[in-house]
């Protein structure tokens, strides 16, 4: 009897244990699930749902990497999902997932939404044209807003929600990070959108898994995962340019010029565009400390050598006030000497939160404005000025700020170089006639800055788009920066001529336009006698074709015997009045009368 019993219970333990075997989870399927403790104690995302939710393994098949089936889960090939992400993101922006579906050769997505065959790539074969790899369009004959005879439902059993273009939405997504789930559906695209306000700052992983829609069952089609990153410091690039720098990546740059620096923050979700940013920057040189609220500056370095460049970026976020119950702290700002004293004011102390921004309230004024330092600090004198909004101490600001952060520093170096080129002037060089094949100008540059090692010369057409001819050489030994350049141009016409000069650190760039009228000056002769020749024929013949066309429409009536010679004396002393003009009356009386032929 006591076998029976203990039998029975072993039996019903093994059925427990098969039973819960059997109920798949998102964490169990997913492979971001699988690994051990991720994203177990991680704080709840909007919108997200826990991986510790059941799977419907019966509409949802999982396969597990290797599997046989994957080689057969889409016609004509296999399909790739390209995952990609907008970060790295701030903490409290949101960071972007797209995934687009690359299908095999020769597949598409056409409007509807179905796959069919691309007719331009089969190289002529007729029996896959105008074919179909997945028709779903024909299903949704039977449809009536959504409500179709096919599963429209997620793993987790939530109902597919309605969209206007359902009919095209044939893909689920199912996305999965820090041991949460989201679930939607689409096209061959896909977007996502994640607010990063409760995600620890780090690196962390998204994994996607599509299936393709069917009737009772969706198919896993492909799966993809992607490291994104989320900061609690303001992520950002600086971009430093210099006119007449040869090589910007070495980080040599060219004493008493401009230095271009353009900062560029990463915001894609604009989380930034309602806050105070400043740009606090310190290059090194003894000049102190620049501060601005602009987020491109120049700055001119007057030494040489090495320099250590820092900067500092600070971000007034606006956010909802905590409540703080510790007393207020009266603090004193620092009262410049030439300035007069500045009274007393009243701040509650700062508050840190769980990234280790500061979140500070505003001060009582009648708009929440935060407070902006300025300091200026030169070799000799230290001016620190505190700007506040003064106002009647009765009511809050609605609002505070949370404080971010973004810091810098790179080192460059600073050297002398070619500063400015000028072409001061332009010559035409007059040689003989029997030794000259082209026109040769002279051109007179000067420069600013250290000596130049080569020139090159670049002549273009007219709109100094298409190069025409180069010319480089080393340029000699001098003590100052003055060179004749003698160049030769082969054609008349306008040419657009670009003069560089250059040395290890530099280059600078002069251009001009020129216009060449010849050659040589028997060539303009010649160009001077032909001209008027072959003007002089085409106006002969324009006037002769008139002449003879009138003389052919009108024959007056006049004796046999004089005509012919008549007719032929006008026409060639009209054809004499219009080639020699000097031999007629400056002011004929009959110039406005009818003229007889």
């Amino acid at each position: 009897m006591k076998c029976l019993v203990s039998g029975s219970v072993v039996l019903l333990l093994l059925l427990q244990v098969s039973g819960s075997q059997a109920v798949k989870r998102f964490k169990d399927v997913m492979v971001l699930g699988r690994q051990p403790g991720y994203g177990n104690s991680h704080e709840r995302l909007h919108g997200w749902s826990p991986g510790s939710n059941s799977w419907d393994e019966k509409r949802y098949p999982s396969w597990k990497a290797g599997d046989s089936r994957w080689e057969k889960c889409w016609r004509g090939g296999k399909v790739v999902a390209r995952l990609t992400s907008d970060s790295p993101a701030l903490i409290g922006s949101n960071v972007t997932f797209a995934v687009m579906l690359q299908f095999p050769r020769c597949q598409k997505e056409d409007v509807n939404g179905d796959i069919v065959y691309e007719s331009q790539c089969l190289n002529g074969s007729s029996s896959l044209q105008e074919q179909y790899v997945y028709n779903w369009t024909q299903w949704n004959d039977f449809c009536n807003e959504g409500n179709c005879s096919f599963n429209s439902k997620f793993p987790d059993g939530s109902p597919f929600p309605y969209h206007s273009d359902w009919r095209r939405r044939n893909f689920i997504y199912i996305f999965q990070t820090l041991g949460q789930y989201y679930q939607q559906t689409g096209g061959s695209s896909a977007l996502l959108s994640l607010n990063t306000t409760n995600i620890t700052a780090g690196t962390q992983m998204v994994e996607v898994s599509v299936y393709r829609r069917g009737h009772r069952q969706h198919y896993p089609v492909t799966k993809a995962s992607l490291l994104y990153v989320v900061t609690d410091q303001i992520p950002f690039y600086v971009n430093i340019s210099q006119k007449n720098d040869r090589n910007a990546s070495d980080r040599m740059f060219i004493k008493d010029s401009p230095i271009n620096f353009d900062i560029r923050i990463h915001d894609p979700s604009h989380y930034l565009n309602n806050s105070v940013v400043s740009f606090a920057w310190n290059f090194g040189d003894g000049s102190g400390s620049f501060v601005s609220n602009n987020p491109a500056s120049t700055h001119t370095f007057t030494l040489l050598g090495n320099f250590s460049l820092n900067l500092k970026i600070k971000a007034a976020i606006p956010s909802p006030c905590n409540p703080l119950t510790t007393t207020p702290v009266t603090t004193t700002p620092v009262i410049p000497t030439t300035a007069q004293p500045m009274p007393t004011t009243t701040v509650s102390p700062t508050a840190q939160n769980t990234t280790g921004n500061s979140t500070e309230p505003a001060l009582f004024t009648t708009e929440p404005v935060p407070t902006t330092e300025i300091t200026t600090t030169t070799a000799r004198t230290t001016t620190t000025a505190r700007t506040t909004t003064t106002a009647e101490h009765t009511t809050a600001a609605a609002g505070c700020f949370i404080y971010r952060y973004g810091y810098y520093s790179t080192n460059i170096t600073v050297v002398d170089g070619i500063v400015e080129i000028n072409i001061i002037e332009m010559t035409n060089v007059q040689v003989p006639a029997s030794q000259a094949e082209n026109a040769l100008i002279d051109f007179v540059v000067t420069c600013q800055g250290s000596l130049p090692k080569d020139v090159c010369t670049l002549i273009s057409d007219s709109t100094c788009m298409i190069p025409q001819n180069m010319v480089c050489e080393e340029v000699p030994a001098t003590e100052q920066c003055s060179l004749t350049l003698r160049r030769a141009f082969a054609q008349p016409g306008t040419y657009c001529v670009n003069i560089t000069l250059s040395d290890d650190a530099s280059l600078a760039l002069a251009s001009t336009l020129v216009s060449v009228s010849g050659g040589s000056a028997k060539q303009k002769t010649v160009a001077a006698v032909l001209i008027p020749l072959g003007f002089v024929v085409i106006v002969a013949a324009v006037v002769g074709a008139i002449l003879l066309k009138k003389y052919k429409e009108y024959r007056p009536i006049d004796n046999a015997a004089t005509s012919d010679n008549r007719g032929l004396s006008v026409y060639f002393s009209q054809v004499k009045s219009v080639l020699f003009p000097g031999n007629n009356e400056q002011d004929p009386l009959l110039k406005t009368k009818q003229r007889i032929i």
